[in-house]
């Protein structure tokens, strides 16, 4: 057979000769195009008459803390704690609100409403030894956020720290009353709570000792007298958090040594309790008017809940089965996904509504929200108490807060409520 030559070859060098002139040509084009691109960055183009920019010399920025000054709705928070158990020269009514570190929907609620409070009341101190011992509660998210807002909006929320006597899952009542027995127990938290409180340049100090049982009355009523004087020394103030119609406490007496009780007028059906309101708006009326007879309404401060329970019925896992605390907004997104109608009670004003679970357990849910704070605050408005105290931030309603701040509403005020923020 005649051998072949290769296809490719080319032995003239032809082919490679056009090859390479093709190449260097394409090289030149690119080269070209790429200095022309370096140009057109470097240098400035000029634009015509119509597109030149406008020198406005006279326009200057807004910085934040200036902004964060013109925000500012609540001024004179420092005054409205200051006169805490004086008679008001007008009705001007402090405005509280409790925080908690466990849930961070509290720090979202309190960054988004800060300037509608006056005072802010956080979780951080535990009184659970007998001994007396004080247990601080680190909260680095929250000192952050209140040292930016005071550096960049000279803005300072008076704060007044919550000591209660809860490890965080349980009220230890007899390690309490061990403590509240001994004079000498007494002395040491009273000193090291007067001393973390002076040291962070807090307002005062407020007291939530829960559970307390009868036999411990005295003591504590004498704990609290012992405490008020200490706190006082220092120019500071004293708020003690006492449940509302539970005759045992002495309720004249503590109003006497601190300068304002708060009372937690809420919780008529509770956690272990059959189903119903959490706070009738007759029941809530009722026990200001039966608190007024014993405590002047200056030493008053109101507590407005905002939240929800959850009773389980026939059917449950367990007998018996305790309530679930729920936040407004989880109340409302199980009524949405069971297609549950939320009823207005027209006895209690007290929002309701009844679902089944994927186990053909039947709930009932009892909630208040901002209607029922509206009440409630027009009713804490017409005793003349000295102020209200929201329990709890990131738990509420958050239509709550275009009325929180109003006295005297009228119709417009009350079409705010129509609205519910997301």
């Amino acid at each position: 057979m005649k051998p072949r030559k290769p296809i490719f070859y080319d032995e003239r060098r032809h082919r490679w000769r056009r090859t390479s002139r093709v190449l260097e040509i394409t090289g030149a084009v690119f080269t070209l195009l790429a200095v022309v691109f370096f140009l057109s960055v470097l240098v400035n183009p000029h634009l015509p008459e119509p597109l030149l920019p406008t020198n406005r010399a006279t326009l200057h920025p807004v910085f934040a803390k200036t902004r964060s000054k013109i925000a500012l709705k609540r001024p004179g928070r420092h005054r409205r704690v200051a006169a805490l158990g004086q008679v008001p020269a007008a009705y001007d009514p402090l405005r509280a609100a409790f925080y908690v570190s466990w849930d961070p929907t509290s720090l979202a609620a309190l960054q988004q409403h800060y300037h509608d409070i006056d005072v802010l009341i956080p979780e951080r101190l535990h009184s659970i030894t007998p001994t007396g011992r004080l247990d601080i509660e680190a909260d680095p998210k929250l000192t952050a956020w209140q040292q930016t807002l005071q550096q960049t909006a000279n803005v300072e929320i008076p704060t007044m720290p919550l000591m209660n006597n809860s490890d965080g899952t349980n009220w230890l009542i007899d390690e309490m009353a061990t403590m509240l027995k001994d004079s000498g127990a007494r002395q040491h938290l009273s000193q090291q709570a007067v001393q973390y409180v002076a040291q962070n340049h807090f307002a005062g100090l407020v007291i939530d000792f829960e559970e307390i049982p009868e036999k411990s009355q005295k003591d504590f009523s004498q704990f609290i007298a012992e405490l008020g004087v200490d706190l006082h020394k220092q120019n500071l103030k004293l708020m003690v958090c006492l449940p509302a119609a539970d005759w045992i406490y002495d309720y004249a007496g503590i109003g006497k040594s601190s300068d304002a009780i708060i009372l937690m007028n809420y919780d008529q059906h509770w956690l272990t309790s059959a189903p119903g309101p959490i706070a009738a708006q007759d029941w809530f009326t009722r026990n200001i008017d039966a608190i007024t007879k014993l405590v002047p309404p200056q030493k008053l401060v109101m507590g407005i809940a905002n939240y929800a329970y959850d009773w389980p019925g026939k059917g449950a896992k367990k007998a018996h089965e305790h309530a679930r605390v729920e936040s407004f907004q989880e109340s409302i997104v199980t009524a949405s996904e069971s297609d549950a109608q939320v009823q207005f009670d027209a006895d209690s004003l007290n929002p309701n509504y009844s679902y089944s679970d994927e186990h053909n357990v039947v709930h009932q849910v009892w909630m208040l929200d901002g209607v029922t704070a509206y009440n409630e605050l027009r009713a804490a408005e017409r005793a003349g108490v000295q102020g209200t105290a929201l329990w709890r931030l990131g738990s509420e309603d958050p239509s709550i807060w275009p009325i929180w701040d109003v006295i005297r509403p009228d119709d417009a005020a009350r079409a705010k409520l129509e609205d519910m923020p997301p």
